[in-house]
């Protein structure tokens, strides 16, 4: 169903108070997917008219109450992805809905959002078009609040509860779940998020442009279209005009980040929850162990190696610091030596920098704001490893970025001859799904998982291990994330211009 129209770099134009024409509508197929690069997923019909989303219900409809809506906010960097990617189709709510517990029924919607370019400019001239909306930007997150607008109107039709909507998405869809909770007209939309992997993290200042690197950045393209030559009105139609193959040429590997303007992205996540512009949610946040896949990529890294690559994502001045913290110096290329292995350790940094210390920091600004109350009841974080039973990489037997997907939508079994998901479909694994199906359930139904999976506790961090042992992992969050917080609010500061942002401890 068409949420909303596009006209390009403009706010979407709401359909939420549309009525079908003769009061039926056939939605039977998927609408088109938006325009996006070339990749080796496979990507149905593209369309700039592209804001659809889709609903999944139980055949029979609860005659006691309205049911619990889960949204889907796909993840590809903000620049590839559909909710009707890939075949088999991956992101199915049909298979989660049959996977979820009797007694917990659910609807599930999955949505499309402006990818890349489209979704990315930032220019004077359009700030200035419009004096109702002083800003530009940000249209993958203006298109999912209008998703939102939609669900929160209509969805009651189709037996969901408006009151009782879950957000949950993986990589980028897991950053965007998080920064909605900061931009302007967000609030009551929702009340729960599950944040899949969420890279850019939200608590990672990398993650965001600010005015002037957006604005430098789209100027940038703008010369590049050729398309400075006039007024105002010359502009905006010469890159309006401008072909999607043409945009996305010049775009090319550049990163599609949300943009803090001041306006209707007014403040930096972790900001935002300490100044109390934050909305009120449940929270679980999380991601695979092997996420980053630096021994994959470098398997035979050394010691200059492990330098130059942790150099690409944090500043020199913060390199000794962490080389004494990890014992760097002793790191060995030895593919045998694993707890020395330099791959290893870059890795254990990486994931402490851009996953756990960045859930660390935002999971504490919000106990310092709220008290041990909220934290109590509302924050849970995870860590998920399918091995020994579905290993994406099965020569190291671990699980990459992406791998929890068919476990969380219970599509596993569409995908164990793909080489995707090398997965072998049986209890085992069926019952690793259903599992991970019913945590999520649970905290939309409940506003939290179920009871084995502890709440945050700063006196004694600690993650929920999604594994088939379903163990707890002690962290050392409170150790070593200390340079990282230092380094973020430094960064901050300088990028936002912000001197009131810090970063404490919780008293234990």
């Amino acid at each position: 169903i068409q949420y909303a129209k596009v006209v390009r770099w403009k706010p979407p134009i709401d359909l939420a108070d549309e009525i079908f024409p003769n009061a039926s509508y056939q939605a039977t197929s998927f609408g088109p997917c938006c325009p996006q690069p070339k990749t080796d997923t496979y990507i149905p019909e593209q369309d700039e008219q592209c804001l659809y989303l889709n609903i999944y219900k139980p055949i029979v409809q609860s005659i006691d109450s309205l049911l619990p809506v889960f949204v889907w906010i796909h993840g590809g960097a903000h620049k590839i992805g559909c909710s009707s990617q890939s075949i088999p189709l991956i992101y199915n709510g049909t298979n989660m809905i049959a996977h979820s517990p009797p007694d917990q029924p659910v609807i599930i919607i999955t949505i499309n959002y402006r990818l890349g370019v489209l979704a990315d400019m930032f220019l004077k001239e359009l700030i200035e078009e419009d004096p109702e909306w002083p800003t530009a930007g940000n249209y993958m997150y203006l298109d999912m609040l209008s998703a939102l607008r939609w669900i929160n109107k209509n969805i009651r039709d189709y037996g969901g509860d408006p009151s009782n909507v879950s957000l949950f998405g993986q990589s980028a869809g897991g950053l965007s779940v998080i920064d909605l909770g900061a931009v302007k007209g967000s609030a009551g939309l929702y009340r729960t998020v599950i944040s899949q992997s969420g890279l850019d993290s939200p608590g990672t200042y990398s993650s965001y442009y600010n005015i002037t690197a957006a604005l430098n950045c789209s100027n940038s393209i703008v010369h590049r279209l050729n398309c400075t030559n006039g007024d105002k009105q010359k502009v905006l139609s010469c890159i309006r005009n401008s072909s999607n193959e043409n945009l996305f040429q010049i775009y090319g590997d550049r990163y599609t980040r949300p943009i803090i303007d001041n306006y209707f992205f007014p403040l930096y996540p972790p900001l935002a929850i300490q100044n109390g512009q934050y909305n009120n949610i449940s929270l679980i946040m999380g991601n695979n162990d092997y996420d980053l896949t630096v021994c994959l990529d470098h398997p035979d890294m050394n010691y200059t190696d492990a330098i130059e690559l942790i150099s690409q994502s944090i500043e020199h001045k913060w390199i000794p610091a962490i080389v004494d913290y990890y014992h760097l110096k002793n790191c060995s290329a030895n593919r045998t030596s694993n707890n020395t292995r330099c791959c290893n350790i870059v890795l254990w940094i990486a994931t402490d920098k851009f996953f756990d210390c960045d859930i660390r920091r935002l999971f504490n600004a919000f106990y310092l704001k709220y008290g041990p109350q909220y934290e109590q009841n509302k924050l849970f974080s995870y860590h998920l490893n399918c091995y020994p039973q579905c290993p994406t990489v099965p020569e190291m037997g671990i699980c990459r970025h992406s791998a929890e997907l068919p476990f969380v939508f219970g599509t596993i079994s569409d995908f164990h001859s793909e080489e995707l998901f090398n997965c072998t479909w049986d209890n085992s694994t069926r019952a690793f799904s259903n599992e991970i199906i019913s945590h999520w359930i649970n905290i939309a139904t409940t506003g939290r998982p179920l009871n084995q999976w502890p709440s945050y506790d700063p006196s004694s961090p600690r993650h929920f291990h999604i594994t088939p042992d379903r163990g707890f992992i002690d962290e050392k969050w409170h150790r070593n994330c200390s340079f990282y917080d230092e380094m973020e609010v430094e960064r901050v500061k300088e990028i936002f211009g912000n001197n009131h942002y810090i970063v404490k401890e919780p008293s234990k």
